[in-house]
């Protein structure tokens, strides 16, 4: 037998899996540390190509200066000032990954958690043999 409850519910489900859902499905089976971690590494390792590529546009900006005065040129304090704003840079992305991917992480958990919640209620609906089994609704996904 149908019910208006059960095929909200199964359309919510199937509308969440087609958009949202999966993303979230992927980011929980990771635990939430090695998440964090990977999204945390890949940061990084896209902040340190972009720095590169950066610094590189500046030392071609100036190659002519650069070539006058090779000899002349601070490499130490350069390098120290180099070094220096990339670990600053380095430090900055990774508290914002930080935040933003345990945030992400955290959200995409609770929209699984209501997934799986909808998927053991249909779940107790179908072994009491379409009884209506009670249990609150939630509209949101």
């Amino acid at each position: 037998m149908l019910s208006k409850k059960k095929i909200k519910i199964m359309f919510r489900m199937a509308s969440y899996e087609q958009g949202v859902g999966k993303k979230d499905l992927n980011t929980v089976r990771f635990y939430k540390a090695d998440y964090v971690r990977l999204n945390i590494l890949k940061s990084v390792v896209c902040m340190t190509i972009a720095y590169a590529l950066v610094l590189g546009l500046v030392i071609f900006y100036n190659i002519e200066y650069v070539i006058k005065n090779a000899v002349k040129l601070p490499y130490d304090s350069i390098g120290i000032k180099t070094l220096g704003i990339y670990i600053f840079l380095v430090v900055f992305y990774v508290f914002v990954s930080l935040f933003v991917y345990s945030s992400r992480y955290g959200h995409a958990r609770k929209r699984v958690q209501r997934y799986f919640k909808y998927l053991k209620y249909l779940s107790k609906y179908y072994e009491n043999d379409g009884e209506e089994y009670e249990e609150e609704e939630r509209d949101d996904f």
